[in-house]
């Protein structure tokens, strides 16, 4: 821990042993202002006026003090919280990898669907997620969780960061915990502007097959089932879809001889 650290922690530990003397010396004196008042009733049960002035100043005293302490340390607890949220958001920060502008990032800091052409048990299949880009709080990089279903029904945790490079967007993801099984993602004429982003990934697949693929990202959804594996139909729609979208905006060079 730095000294930094350790000096706002005794800050706050001091400032909160002061809260609760005063809060105890509230409570003292709207004590005194009952027990006063008690003692001062005589046995007709009434009480004269400068000793009912006494007690009253003494009680509202006591009661304005522990309602001041009560308020403060309320507020001291909320600006903790709000502290220790703006120095996680700092931290993570400023320990991610792949940085970029932070004004850049604007137009990516939105919920997208990502899909995904991969190979499973031999067969090319596209595959369904969401990427909540909008979820991220870091200062000049996005990073997000997000939960993926293996096709054996296994759900395993995946860190997603992106960055832009002028007009490219690459998306990075990983399973958390296993940092050999990466995911890199081109997309090649990113504006932010568009509704759709055709790219190119680079995957180990579940067959253990390293491939280069095609990725899409969207403000809506393509195709009407949205989990995990999709079907045949939706498949072939989204074949074309990324045919007709990278290659209007894309050459793919050809073999040279």
């Amino acid at each position: 821990m730095s000294g930094s650290s350790r000096r706002n922690e005794g800050s706050w530990a001091r400032g909160e042993a002061r809260a609760w003397l005063i809060l105890a010396l509230g409570i003292v004196t709207t004590g005194f202002g009952v027990a006063f008042a008690a003692a001062a009733v005589d046995d007709n049960g009434h009480m004269s006026l400068p000793n009912q002035e006494i007690s009253g100043v003494l009680t509202a005293l006591g009661g304005g003090i522990v309602g001041a302490v009560i308020s403060i340390m309320v507020a001291r607890a909320s600006d903790r919280e709000t502290l220790q949220h703006m120095t996680n958001v700092l931290e993570e920060s400023l320990t991610s990898s792949l940085r970029s502008e932070n004004a850049r990032l604007a137009s990516a800091r939105h919920p997208w669907h990502h899909y995904f052409l991969t190979t499973l048990r031999g067969r090319n299949v596209w595959r369904y997620e969401q990427y909540p880009f909008h979820l991220s709080a870091h200062v000049g990089s996005l990073a997000v969780e997000i939960d993926v279903q293996s096709d054996s029904g296994l759900t395993n945790k995946y860190l997603v960061e992106a960055f832009i490079r002028h007009e490219r967007l690459a998306v990075v993801s990983r399973k958390i915990g296993d940092a050999a099984t990466v995911f890199v993602e081109i997309y090649p004429q990113f504006d932010g502007e568009l509704s759709e982003y055709f790219g190119i990934g680079v995957v180990r697949t579940w067959d253990a097959t390293n491939i280069v693929t095609k990725v899409i990202l969207s403000r809506h959804p393509l195709v009407s089932s949205t989990d995990g594996t999709l079907t045949q139909q939706d498949s072939a729609e989204l074949d074309l879809i990324w045919e007709q979208g990278f290659k209007r905006l894309n050459d793919v060079l050809p073999d040279c001889t």
